[in-house]
């Protein structure tokens, strides 16, 4: 059977909104002060370090000192976004729906980075248990009773917009009910520095679109929408705030920072969001352009836009830049704008830009609004947001209607297969040799924590080419070139990538921030923090590939590679994708080492054997893991395109599931997220991990095998998984169910049908 019985195309329905921004602590008041033509930059006493004098930004508004003083910034806002967005959807007392179909996906690209300034401030590795994206949507989302699991994805500057299309296929595909959708990112000394090395922070105001733009001015928002299926709201009495109509994602295949000259990957995502939508270009009645006012993105951007009303030449239709009275809120940004976007529709109202006059704008073709808000007709808008490695989402909003609570038509679903597989382990680089290490598991890293040698990956990757990047990148380019080799398939490859990791290129983000610690905010390097940022894998992925469909990193979680199979396989199932390269990786950092050590979880010296453990299948141990570097890759795609191709086929993905809820409650969390199957290959790693496994397993399915893949690699955190994955279908295992645990409180679990 399909992982889905049908697509349900109907349109996805705003119900709630929660906004905190540099002019408000909600979307009202962030919207009344736009219209008032304010900015909300300024001084950032919020920041770890000072800034140089005459620098400054966008902090968000304060909340009131009594909401929850004992969370980090991050996760206190979030939650004060969250707890509003559920309120403004009548949502925040009772879920309109089964708590186990509600689901959080949030974008972001700093996550809890907060938490590492003030570890290697303090050395107080207790910092860092606050400092991964799992983490702090543990922290955020504690009072809410949300249950059908939470994931963060990133694609730099894209990241919200892109975690709204996610929860927008989640809903379309019955996988969720009600999506908490959106994204965050405090204001960071990390990111002030980088994007001030990178030369794209602004000391005057922000002015998009104008002649001698200079660059951003960087800010913070938190940003929530509550996301419906239009027929379920209609059912409650819901008032929507607005329509999703369409959304669309492309990568621009082009550069890590800079984007494309032509505007193309832009162009690509404005129009499949206006396709999905089922309108033309000369319906849309406002554009909210990503306009960061630096001078390569708003040309690059008007690129693009001239060319999607090109047949439409007269139309004039108003483009705001929101940044401008913002500053640019990074993963926060696209949500925010977003909300913004849906008032504007709901009071038919046409903001202008801040900073900006008609002498000033750079292009002629281009209606940049200025001076004041005007009354306007609106039936849709286009929001756009791009990111870092050429990462494009766009979507298109509609005014709530009785035309759109038609009740949801259906179409078959595809199944989705395997037809590629790469596995990169510390020895291990070809097929063979990993199928070699399942019959006797190389022992060695037991004792120590293995990397991978570049003379592993030399007959995979361009040495010259890929020597700046970071070990994580290089490892997860690796595997994937394996898969896709495997696959038989040639670049450039007509293929999504959405990608999993927990700690990314931790390394770098090491290094780079402990300069800045050092040195001060001038000091930053710009290389490092460009290749540092948790979607750099995915960018150079699609630079490396030639990849120009959607590009994501699913981040901070052990759960993070399954999750991103999941995903790939509700898109490619649901016919939004034919192709996708999914994959996991993760590398060796001391500084990973040191805290896993201090907090208990890394062996001090030999590692445990974990649960399900070759020769141990039903012991389990709290020695502590030793971790390991490596990426599994895999090429999934439809069986329709598969057989097209006369692709071989490895196994069937039949089904994914996930849930979610507080650590004490990981137990009953993994009961409701496995998927009863003969044979469970869980995620043990010889801490608690192994017992709270153990029980849930017992619990939902008490007859099942189990087993695990710790004696052949170690810990892999998001990778152990995939590697577990791999290694059963290699071994014919001819039906299994894979378990992937997180610390944060999160389960998911993919089932697996060979040679069916």
């Amino acid at each position: 059977m399909p992982i889905v019985d049908k697509l349900r195309i109907a349109h996805v329905a705003i119900t709630g909104v929660g906004l905190v921004t540099p002019l408000g602590t909600s979307a009202q008041s962030t919207w009344q002060r736009i219209l008032h033509n304010d900015c909300g930059a300024g001084p950032m006493p919020a920041m770890e370090s000072a800034l140089p004098p005459g620098k400054d930004g966008g902090q968000a508004a304060e909340l009131p000192g009594d909401f929850a003083p004992e969370l980090p910034r991050e996760a206190r806002y979030l939650r004060w976004a969250i707890r509003d967005a559920l309120k403004s959807a009548a949502a925040l007392e009772t879920l309109p729906c089964d708590p186990s179909r509600a689901c959080y996906m949030l974008g972001t690209t700093l996550h809890g980075m907060r938490a590492a300034g003030r570890y290697l401030r303090n050395n107080n590795v207790k910092e860092l248990h606050n400092f991964l994206a799992g983490d702090t949507l543990r922290l955020a989302t504690a009072e809410f009773p949300v249950r059908g699991g939470s994931a963060t994805t990133c694609s730099a500057c894209s990241s919200s917009l892109g975690s709204i299309a996610l929860g927008v296929t989640l809903l379309q595909s019955g996988a969720a009910d009600l999506v908490i959708a959106g994204g965050y990112d405090a204001i960071s000394e990390y990111a002030w520095a980088g994007f001030n090395a990178l030369r794209l922070v602004s000391d005057p105001p922000l002015r998009p679109f104008t002649r001698g733009r200079v660059g951003m001015k960087l800010a913070e928002a938190y940003a929530i929408v509550v996301l419906e299926r239009v027929s379920d709201a209609a059912s409650r009495n819901a008032d929507p705030v607005a329509i999703v109509a369409g959304w669309g994602e492309s990568a621009d295949a082009h550069h890590l920072t800079q984007p494309h000259p032509q505007g193309h990957g832009a162009l690509a995502a404005m129009r499949q969001a206006i396709d999905r939508a089922g309108i033309s270009a000369g319906d849309i009645g406002l554009v909210a352009a990503h306009a960061t006012g630096t001078p390569d993105n708003d040309a690059s951007e008007h690129a693009a836009l001239a060319q999607l009303f090109i047949a439409n030449p007269d139309t004039r239709t108003p483009v705001v830049g929101f940044k401008s009275h913002l500053g640019h809120t990074l993963g926060g940004a696209g949500a925010c704008e977003l909300i913004l976007s849906s008032l504007a529709l709901r009071d038919q109202v046409i903001p202008a830009c801040a900073n900006v006059t008609r002498e000033g704008i750079e292009y002629p073709d281009l209606n940049v609004t200025h001076g004041s808000a005007q009354s306007g007709v609106i039936s849709h808008t286009l929001n756009t947001s791009l990111g870092f490695g050429g990462a494009n989402t766009s979507v298109v909003l509609c005014k709530a209607g009785d035309n759109n609570a038609q009740p949801a038509t259906g179409m078959p679903a595809h199944d989705v297969v395997i037809t590629g597989i790469g596995v990169l382990l510390p020895g291990i680089s070809s097929r063979d040799s990993f199928v070699a290490s399942l019959q006797e598991p190389p022992l060695a890293w037991q004792s120590r924590p293995r990397s991978i040698d570049d003379t592993q990956i030399e007959h995979l990757l361009n040495a010259r080419r890929v020597r700046r990047l970071s070990g994580y990148v290089r490892i997860s380019l690796a595997a994937a070139t394996m898969a896709c080799r495997d696959a038989a398939l040639d670049g450039p490859i007509d293929a999504a990538a959405i990608l999993g990791t927990m700690h990314g290129s931790a390394a770098y983000s090491s290094e780079y921030y402990g300069q800045i610690v050092r040195e001060g905010v001038l000091a930053a390097n710009p290389m490092l923090f460009a290749e540092g940022v948790p979607n750099a894998a995915a960018a150079q992925m699609s630079l490396m590939l030639g990849l120009k469909q959607a590009c994501q990193t699913i981040i901070g979680t052990r759960t993070a590679g399954l999750d991103a199979i999941r995903l790939a396989m509700l898109r490619i199932s649901t016919g939004q994708w034919t192709r996708a390269i999914v994959s996991a990786g993760e590398e060796i950092d001391q500084t990973l080492v040191h805290a896993y050590t201090q907090c208990g979880l890394h062996a001090k010296e030999t590692g445990g054997r974990a649960m399900g453990s070759t020769g141990e299948s039903t012991a389990e141990s709290t020695g502590g893991f030793v971790t390991t570097s490596g990426a599994v890759a895999l090429v999934i795609e439809s069986a329709d395109s598969a057989l097209a191709r006369g692709a071989r086929i490895y196994a069937r993905l039949a089904e994914a599931r996930t849930a979610s809820g507080q650590p004490d409650q990981l137990v009953d969390t993994i009961g409701r997220a496995i998927i009863p199957a003969r044979m469970i290959v869980n995620s043990a790693n010889a801490t608690w991990i192994d017992r709270a496994e153990r029980l849930g397993i017992r619990k939902a399915c008490p007859q099942a095998q189990t087993s695990s893949v710790y004696d052949i690699a170690g810990e892999l955190f998001s990778a152990t998984p995939l590697v577990a994955l791999a290694a059963n279908v290699l071994r014919g295992e001819s039906e299994f169910t894979v378990l992937g645990t997180d610390y944060s409180g999160v389960a998911t679990s993919v089932r697996i049908e060979v040679g069916q």
